[in-house]
This record gives C-alpha cells, sequence and structure tokens, in this order.
C-alpha cells in the first residue's frame, strides 16, 4: 500500500493579501497549491481559502517526513487564528472558480488531521497498544462494466426514456498502481489508525471484475438518482472470489458512471450516485459511487477534472460523510442520527456540541459520545470480516438457540427465537427454525464451521437479497472472535441474543 499521505510539490513564494478576519495570510503559498490556483487567478480566492490549502499541504508534507511537531505546530497556529467551529468558517464560500477542495475548502480535511496529528503525538510519546494492531481490510471493488438507459433530455428523464448505453470503467482507477484511489483514500485511511489509536489501520486491497456487467438505472424525482439498478449491488457481492469475502471488514464499491451530464439538460444537474449501503454480511459499511467521482468534479460541485490537491482535499470529505452515517447506524442509543442528516438542522445538536458545520458534529459525536462511551470501542465493534473457520467450528445447534431481537423495535417480526429442531440432513446440516412474534416461520441451515444460516421455504425477503442469517460472535478486548452467538446480521438489520 502507498504512503499514507502524499505530498507532490516544494514550497515557493508568492505574495497574499491582508486577511479579512484579522490574522495575517500567508507571506508565502505552497508550490502545488499556487500552481492549482493560479489558473484561475490567485486573487480570485479568499485569504482564508488560501490559508486552509496552504496549511493543509504543508501538514501532509510534514507527517510524509514523519515530522509531528512541525505539523503539530502549523495546525496550532492556524486553529489560534482562524478557530474551528466559528462563524468565519460559516461564512466561507463552498467553493471559487469551479474547484473544489471541499466546503467549506480543506476545513473537514483539517479536521481529520487534526485527529491525525494528536494520535502521531501520543504515539511519539511511547503511547503505544499493548499488542500487534490488527488491520481492518478495506476492500475496494472495481465492476468493469455497466449498462442502462441514458436520457439526453429532462423530458427523457421525466419518460424514462434514452437509449442503451454500455460504460467500461474509467481507466484513470486501474492507471499507475491505481493512484487515484490510494490518493482519494490517504487522508482517511491515516484518520481511521488514529481514531482507533492505532489498534485498527485500515489495509486496502483491490478487486477488479472486469467482465462483470451490472445494471444501472438514471430516475427523476426530488432528487435525481443516476446509479446501480435495483439487485446489482447484489450481483457484485456474487461475483466477489471467496477469498475477498473471508478477509473483508469494509467495502468499497466503484462502478462506470451513468450520470449524462454530456448533455446541456444536465450540465449543472446533482445526481446521487451512490452513498452508504451495507456489504454482503448484511451489517458491514459499504461505501458505494460511481467511478466518476473520483475522477471529475460531478456537475453541482464544479467543472473538469480533479487536480491531485482537490482528490486528496475533498475526498475524505465524502469518505467521512458516509463513515459517520454507518457509525451513527451502529450506535443508535447516542440518537446522533435518529432521522437523516439532523445535524443539518443546528437546533437538534446534544446540549453539549459545540460549532455549527457538519464537521464539528462528527468531531464532537466522536470525542463525546463514541470514543468514551461506545461499547464495545470502535476498534472491536467496526471488525466484519468472517470469524476463523477454526472458532466457529466450536459451535454446536444449541448454541445458537435462543431469543433475539432487533433493534429499535419496531414491529413483531423484530424480535423471535431460534429453535433446534433436532433434525440432520444427510449432508450433516442441522435444521433450526426462526420465528418470529408476529407468527411467521422458516426453517434455517446450520453446516458446522459456517458463520451463517441459509435461509429456507418460507423467508419473504429471499428475493430482496437476504438469503442467510449471518452469526455475530463475541469478541475479546483486542477484537479476537470467542465461541459464543450474540446475535445475527439479516437485512442490513442487526438483531442481538436476549440475555
Amino acid at each position: 500500500m502507498r504512503a499514507l499521505l502524499l505530498s507532490l510539490a516544494l514550497a515557493a513564494p508568492v505574495a497574499t493579501q491582508p486577511d479579512p478576519d484579522g490574522a495575517a495570510a500567508p507571506r508565502e503559498l505552497h508550490e502545488e497549491v499556487r500552481t492549482a490556483l493560479a489558473p484561475h487567478g490567485i486573487e480570485r480566492f479568499p485569504p482564508l481559502q488560501r490559508r486552509a490549502l496552504d496549511v493543509f499541504v504543508r501538514v501532509e508534507d510534514a507527517l510524509a517526513r514523519d515530522d509531528v511537531r512541525e505539523a503539530a505546530r502549523l495546525l496550532d497556529e492556524f486553529w489560534r487564528a482562524h478557530p474551528p467551529g466559528t462563524g468565519t468558517w460559516a461564512r466561507f464560500p463552498s467553493r471559487t472558480a469551479d474547484l473544489n477542495f471541499g466546503s467549506p475548502p480543506a476545513y473537514y480535511a483539517l479536521r481529520m488531521l487534526a485527529d491525525v496529528v494528536a494520535w502521531r503525538q501520543q504515539r511519539a510519546a511511547g503511547e503505544r497498544a499493548a499488542r500487534a494492531p490488527q488491520p481492518i481490510v478495506l476492500t475496494v471493488v472495481l465492476v468493469g462494466r455497466a449498462v442502462g438507459i441514458e436520457p439526453s433530455s429532462a423530458a427523457e428523464l421525466a419518460a424514462g426514456t434514452g437509449r442503451e448505453v454500455d460504460r467500461t470503467l474509467h481507466g484513470d482507477l486501474l492507471a499507475d498502481d491505481h493512484r487515484v484511489i490510494h490518493q482519494s483514500l490517504a487522508l482517511f485511511a491515516a484518520y481511521v489508525e488514529a481514531i482507533t489509536a492505532g489498534r485498527a489501520p485500515l489495509r486496502v486491497e483491490i478487486v477488479h471484475l472486469p467482465r462483470l456487467r451490472v445494471r444501472v438505472e438514471v430516475r427523476d424525482g426530488a432528487r435525481r438518482h443516476a446509479g446501480l439498478a435495483p439487485g446489482a449491488l447484489a450481483q457484485v457481492f456474487d461475483a466477489l472470489p471467496d477469498a475477498a469475502r473471508t478477509r473483508t471488514d469494509w467495502w468499497w464499491v466503484l462502478y462506470p458512471s451513468c450520470v449524462p451530464d454530456r448533455h446541456p439538460d444536465f450540465a449543472r444537474t446533482e445526481f446521487i450516485t451512490g452513498g452508504m449501503a451495507v456489504g454482503p454480511d448484511g451489517g458491514s459499511p459499504c461505501f458505494l459511487i460511481d467511478d466518476l467521482w473520483l475522477v471529475r468534479k460531478p456537475p453541482h460541485l464544479g467543472q473538469g477534472p480533479y487536480s491531485d490537491l482537490e482528490r486528496r482535499a475533498y475526498l475524505p470529505q465524502w469518505l467521512q460523510h458516509e463513515f459517520f452515517h454507518h457509525l451513527f447506524r451502529t450506535w443508535r442509543e447516542f440518537e446522533l442520527e435518529k432521522d437523516s442528516h439532523q445535524w443539518f438542522d443546528r437546533k437538534r445538536w446534544p446540549e453539549d456540541f459545540t460549532g455549527l458545520l457538519e464537521p464539528d458534529y462528527y468531531f464532537e459525536a466522536l470525542h463525546k459520545r463514541l470514543l468514551p462511551r461506545a461499547q464495545p470501542p470502535l476498534h472491536v465493534a467496526l471488525r466484519y470480516a468472517p470469524p476463523p473457520r477454526a472458532v466457529v467450528a466450536k459451535l454446536q445447534p444449541r448454541d445458537l438457540a435462543g431469543s433475539y431481537l432487533r433493534t429499535p423495535r419496531e414491529n413483531d417480526w423484530h424480535a423471535g427465537r431460534i429453535e433446534d429442531t433436532g433434525t440432520r440432513l444427510d449432508d450433516g446440516r442441522a435444521v433450526l427454525r426462526w420465528r418470529n412474534e408476529a407468527g411467521v416461520s422458516w426453517p434455517l441451515y446450520f453446516a458446522r464451521g459456517s458463520a451463517s444460516l441459509e435461509t429456507g421455504r418460507g423467508n419473504p425477503y429471499a428475493e430482496r437479497g437476504s438469503k442467510a442469517f449471518t452469526l455475530v460472535l463475541a469478541r475479546d478486548a483486542d477484537g479476537a472472535f470467542l465461541p459464543e452467538v450474540v446475535g445475527f446480521r439479516f437485512g442490513g438489520s442487526l438483531y442481538a441474543r436476549e440475555r
């Protein structure tokens, strides 16, 4: 895997204007920042935007050469002049000259870097995990082809008509040892390592499925969509090699874009092309987006291909946003997302949260809820790779029997029991039965050494792709599996065993 933080240029001077907020702008801009802004007129960019980008690149550089002290000095100086969570950032323009460094520019990235630097300082001071860290494996799945109907006008979009197109994965995602993918993930990977105090560094693996062809669709509505058609994600998971399934904790599925932005009617139209889904086990996080999201600015966020600097500053913002959706649905007890994106309304923030913007909410949620109070802790609960066969082989059918409850419980389908029928099939599988409190039941089949229960006739969710109960086992303090069933995942929900 490439170095966590990529640095591509050296420093060079350029004059800048005074900061309108009262803090002096830098006398020099990093050469990479100057190169990115100069074609559009450096003077067009507010001094704070220039300063934020300059500090972002310089902190990257410092961390790349393991100069944690310099990285901390740069950030401390910057935050003293422009404190996070203040109105200065709320007034910041989202972008200038059709460039996209995030909104506010580089602010998400700088807040993430603050956690990275704090962790690196602790590590440098000798605060290390007692045992060797166990990586979290993020598998990036590259889908080779996508077919669907492309509308060429607003009228065709409304009518659901257009011409059939067959797209292939953009070559930039494959070039130079997947440089674009690693660059997009660099800061996010460092951030994950930091917030787990080094106990769960992110290891990136890439699976390319060049012959896989999936269906995509473009849909009109209150929010327009251009993404995978129903059933396509399940098709992607079905095409995975077994080795990827057995070692993956998190997923990132990238597929050929079907956004029709080459047509004038959609030159500035926002299309939803992905978000946070779930993996094949029904619970693991699955980042989902089209390939062009990493290659060019989508129409509503700018114009033209991404520069390396834009990609490094913006993609962590998107990844963090989707990641916190998963964190909030995992620890529902904190009620940090009772309704979708509730943090967009400042009145709905917890009373002890400070700040104004989305990354402020994430920082507060992390440091005031998730890190001090989440059980199991992040480095344990965020592991989703199947347990080793040797551990699962210790389970007997009687170990699975018991009562289970989905939280929140919304109806009688969310509570029930697994019963051991005592029946064994000729192939050795044990026959169990799920019986919910709505009175509906169906058989389950348990093969010794398997971490899932295949559902049988009567499962009404099978046609939607929910064909198995994935067992959830207890873990020790370091996240290692124990031969004890504490729940199962089904249909994207966790059913916890009741004691």
